[in-house]
């Protein structure tokens, strides 16, 4: 099977920052021009209109799509002064100098200030990079930026959003299965670093998770259990309760008859 270059890029191409500090542009503001919409104001240097044109765009559409997709569409997220920011900068060089990022960097984003920052240029930006960060301001702002989960939970549903590779990684985890070589779900839940276990298997294997909870087991039970987290308490009894499984065993079996046949 065909190994996506993107597949790490969840990894090495973001940071996400769990942060309540003030985010603000280092760049002098004198270098910024604004364009906005319903729900971003995108912060920009010399971007072509087409670009803004399209950004725009395409963060609304997203921003729809995601919060219908989780099942959080009935609450009230960002308007006016609690939009959303897109800093967008001209090249690399820039956004790797203000934000003292590492060179493999391609974006930040900062859920407490509903935040992201990036460049201009990138490859897969539109379809993957773009949903999969605003899923994780949109997903986190719901639950609670500093409650405990574990990182497949986090990227799994960041990665059920990407527009281009979801069917990629869709198909890769039903490989996994059908040639028994997934992450058994008790030590899934341990992972801290994909890398580790191989970053494709990892992301492949999240995303198929997230995909069943929400596909397999519908829209309402998955806003349950993000409910239930929200409010206190811990993932593995709001999963188990919602979802009415015993035990991670019960869990992955259901799991992995929904890939086997419906993916």
């Amino acid at each position: 099977m065909k190994i996506l270059k993107y597949s790490l890029a969840a990894l090495i191409l973001v940071t996400l920052c769990f942060t309540h500090r003030s985010v603000v542009a280092q760049v002098s503001s004198s270098f910024w021009q604004t364009e906005k919409s319903q729900h971003f104001i995108v912060h920009y240097q010399a971007a072509p209109a087409n670009y803004l044109s399209q950004l725009t765009s395409e963060a609304e559409t997203y921003y729809n799509s995601i919060i219908d997709d989780l099942g959080f569409r009935r609450f009230d997220f960002w308007s006016w002064d609690n939009r959303a920011k897109i800093y967008l900068y001209d090249d690399s060089a820039t956004f790797l100098s203000d934000t003292q990022r590492q060179s493999w960097a391609g974006a930040v984003v900062y859920v407490a200030n509903r935040t992201i920052k990036t460049f201009i240029g990138q490859a897969g930006f539109f379809d993957s990079i773009l949903p999969h960060e605003l899923t994780h301001i949109i997903f986190r702002e719901f639950i609670g930026e500093k409650t405990y989960l574990p990182l497949w939970i986090d990227e799994g549903v960041a990665s059920s959003q990407e527009k281009s590779y979801l069917g990629t990684r869709l198909a890769l985890a039903k490989n996994l299965i059908e040639r028994n070589q997934y992450i058994k779900l008790d030590k899934f839940s341990e992972v801290r670093d994909p890398d580790l276990v191989q970053a494709n298997v990892f992301y492949g294997e999240a995303a198929s998770l997230i995909v069943f909870l929400i596909r397999g087991q519908g829209r309402e039970n998955f806003l349950d259990f993000c409910r239930k987290i929200r409010d206190g308490a811990n993932w593995k009894s709001a999963l188990f309760s919602v979802y009415h499984f015993e035990n991670f065993d019960e869990f992955e079996q259901a799991w992995k008859e929904f890939v086997i046949n419906q993916i």
